[in-house]
């Protein structure tokens, strides 16, 4: 599915839910509504352009006098600041005031604000129900929003069929993303369940056609995508990774137009993305902790796609990825696993003391792709493999003693390693120092410090920074405590593949779970 990363500006603005691309089925499966923490600027629909042009006093006094169309202007205008001073708090009291009369606009956009936790407390459960009012007077993207919606199993239980009926009342007007999304869904749904769902849904009580130009309709743009999240393993309908998979992954790292930076915001080979600086920022990435870049590195070395083929080499990498969940990695390193001829190379490799081998023969073994180790074994190849100061090792070997994973826990031993490798120049083991300081396992001298150091490892890819910085707005680390920014780097973090971020997402979400049947999830 071809994702949109380019946020369009032309007569109306659109909602940003960032996504992934792997439709897979679980009951683990997610799929998110995310504006990416790191765009400031939020992308709201606007379908009365004539009020526009009214000066600013004429605007305020129709919006006064309960003109509703007039209310939702001022309200984006007032978030905007178009036209006058930006004003938060205006802008949520027109913008709710509009949604209150359930202009579906208005709707729309005051749920955006709820969700995100935008000059508003975060209500989740409210937006849901002011999308849900869009959505039933026929919003085409508030319809597909509400699909989305019912995929993650946060605010509302899971249902597919659910699911389905709205982003086929989308696609069905011409909505490009649900059009992708209808395929993907359509072959795990029953049509009898659907056809019950459309009869308790449907009734329409407002007129859609006054708010929404219909010509407007089928030009409308939002990069959302459906997202399905599998943390185990991959579903049985996914029979392999292409590259547009893997280059489409780059976009939820969360740096702003990343794709197009790289000129590769169409581009659904490797072989066309790779160039020397494109390579460059990959490697960047990937040492920086994005399964993402690390994945793709891998990928060009199976492949001998810019460097020389090197299976070992791209088993590393994969592994490295893996080790941050990612599902993709998971997949192709168990793809790679099953060649003898690689096996016998990294045995002979391994055997002869090379740092690189050593650590890929531990990393099947550790993950049972390959049980030709005992354990112990298994741990004195890593040993000695982060002895020769082969740094995924030494991270790899730092976690094994922090957690007590395969090791007596020994956490002084483990940051040690970390520290020796930050001394390397790894930003992962910054990363994973700083961590472990905002969880109270060691002294945490500089909070403001480690929550900007965060700030840049999240901004070069860095997915476990992500999660430190989800913990420090959490908890007030460094930066005054946000909700709504707390949920939003969980939720980027979860969509990369984290099973803790998911986990703390969805404690934040029960916590505020209202008392009603609708939201149960059980």
């Amino acid at each position: 599915m071809r994702r949109i990363t380019t946020l369009i500006y032309i007569i109306i603005f659109s909602v940003i839910f960032a996504g992934l691309s792997v439709a897979q089925d679980s009951t683990q499966s997610l799929a998110f509504k995310n504006n990416k923490p790191f765009r400031r600027s939020p992308y709201f629909y606007r379908p009365d352009l004539g009020y526009q042009i009214w000066q600013q006093f004429k605007l305020i006094k129709e919006a006064n006098s309960e003109d509703v169309l007039a209310q939702h202007e001022l309200g984006l205008r007032y978030l905007l600041g178009e036209g006058m001073t930006a004003d938060t708090t205006k802008a949520v009291y027109w913008l709710s005031k509009a949604a209150e009369k359930k202009l579906p606009s208005a709707m729309y956009n005051y749920a955006i604000l709820l969700i995100n936790g935008w000059g508003v407390d975060w209500d989740p459960f409210r937006a849901f129900k002011y999308f849900k009012g869009a959505a039933k007077v026929g919003m085409i993207q508030a319809q597909y929003v509400i699909g989305i919606l019912y995929t993650d199993n946060l605010i509302v239980k899971r249902d597919l069929n659910y699911a389905y009926y709205w982003v086929k009342k989308s696609a069905d007007e011409g909505y490009e993303p649900a059009e992708d999304v209808v395929v993907q869904i359509e072959p795990k749904i029953s049509p009898s369940t659907v056809d019950s769902i459309a009869v308790i849904e449907e009734g329409n009580d407002f007129d859609i056609e006054k708010n929404i130009d219909p010509e407007h309709k089928s030009n409308l743009t939002s990069p959302v995508d459906l997202v399905f999240i599998e943390f185990d393993t991959i579903g049985d309908t996914i029979t392999s990774i292409t590259d547009s998979m893997l280059i489409s992954d780059l976009d939820k790292i969360g740096i702003d137009s990343l794709l197009i930076k790289m000129d590769a915001d169409s581009i659904t080979s490797l072989t066309f993305l790779v160039s020397p600086e494109n390579v460059e920022k990959l490697l960047e990435l990937a040492e920086s902790g994005s399964p993402e870049a690390q994945t793709i590195i891998g990928k060009l070395y199976e492949e001998g796609i810019y460097f020389s083929k090197n299976l070992i080499t791209a088993t590393a990498y994969y592994f490295r990825a893996l080790r941050i969940d990612s599902p993709k990695a998971r997949y192709l390193l168990w793809q790679l696993s099953k060649s003898p001829v690689l096996l016998a190379r990294i045995q002979r490799k391994a055997k002869n003391n090379d740092a690189e081998a050593m650590f890929v023969w531990y990393g099947l073994n550790s993950v049972n792709y390959d049980n030709q180790l005992v354990i112990d074994d298994a741990i004195n190849l890593l040993q000695k493999s982060a002895y020769d100061d082969y740094i995924p090792a030494m991270i790899e070997l730092g976690l094994n003693y922090y957690t007590g994973r395969f090791t007596l826990e020994d956490k002084s031993e483990g940051l040690q390693f970390w520290e020796d490798a930050e001394l390397m120049g790894s930003t992962e083991a910054k990363v994973r120092i700083i961590t472990a300081s905002l969880y109270g396992d060691t002294e945490l001298e500089n909070p403001k410090s480690a929550f900007d150091e965060l700030i840049k490892a999240s901004e070069n890819g860095s997915l476990l920074a992500q999660v430190g910085l989800a913990h420090c707005y959490q908890n007030g680390i460094g930066t005054a405590p946000s909700k709504g920014e707390t949920v939003n780097y969980y939720r980027v973090a979860s969509q990369r593949g984290s099973r803790y971020a998911y986990r703390e997402l969805q404690k934040l979400y029960d916590e505020i779970r209202p008392d009603e049947t609708e939201f149960s999830l059980d």
